[in-house]
């Protein structure tokens, strides 16, 4: 659950909303590498941001990232789930991406 209020005001947009609609009557089924993979045809009830908008530290990066079409991908609820599991895993890796943008972000909120 996204907790950056920044984030949480513009998933509440009219703006967001509207997009969100338009990328589902676009393109209305899932477009998850694993479905596409495993040749399974799901109906898509999501959108999902490729690149994370919370990724960035900015508002104005954030609303470049949240309105951005190319940035938007159709998924199932259950596809959705399983991308954002494998993104916020406790692996090494993630554990050390996941620290230093919080590093960032403090650097460019207080520094």
């Amino acid at each position: 659950m996204a907790k950056d209020a920044n984030y949480i005001k513009l998933i509440n947009t009219q703006r967001w909303r509207k997009l969100r609609l338009m990328k589902l009557q676009a393109q209305p089924l899932c477009e998850c590498e694993e479905c596409k993979e495993h040749g399974r045809i799901i109906s898509a009830t999501e959108v999902h941001h490729i690149v994370p908008v919370e990724s960035v530290t900015t508002i104005e990066q954030m609303e470049a990232l949240m309105f951005d079409w190319n940035n938007l991908m159709s998924v199932s609820n259950e596809c959705h789930a399983r991308i954002h599991a494998e993104m916020f895993s406790h692996t090494k890796e993630n554990v050390q991406k996941a620290n230093a943008k919080r590093t960032q972000r403090f650097i460019d909120k207080f520094l």
